[in-house]
């Protein structure tokens, strides 16, 4: 059960680190008026937001796992 635990608190650590990122991305896109950096901006934007998707349903699929 303390794996359970300790995969549970990594993925929500994991949460909190995608989300202070797309924060972090979101602010450098609305900072920048640079072609590139915008590009660069999106692309970061699109990766998190996806990490972010995936955490989630690892964080469902334990949930569910757990029966919690």
């Amino acid at each position: 059960m303390a794996k359970k635990t300790s995969r549970s608190q990594r993925l929500r650590l994991g949460l909190e680190e995608t989300n202070r990122a797309l924060s972090a991305a979101r602010a450098g896109f609305d900072e920048t008026a640079d072609r590139d950096l915008l590009e660069y901006y999106l692309y970061e934007i699109s990766a998190l937001r996806a990490k972010h998707t995936y955490l989630l349903r690892q964080m469902k699929a334990l949930e569910k796992e757990e029966g919690l």
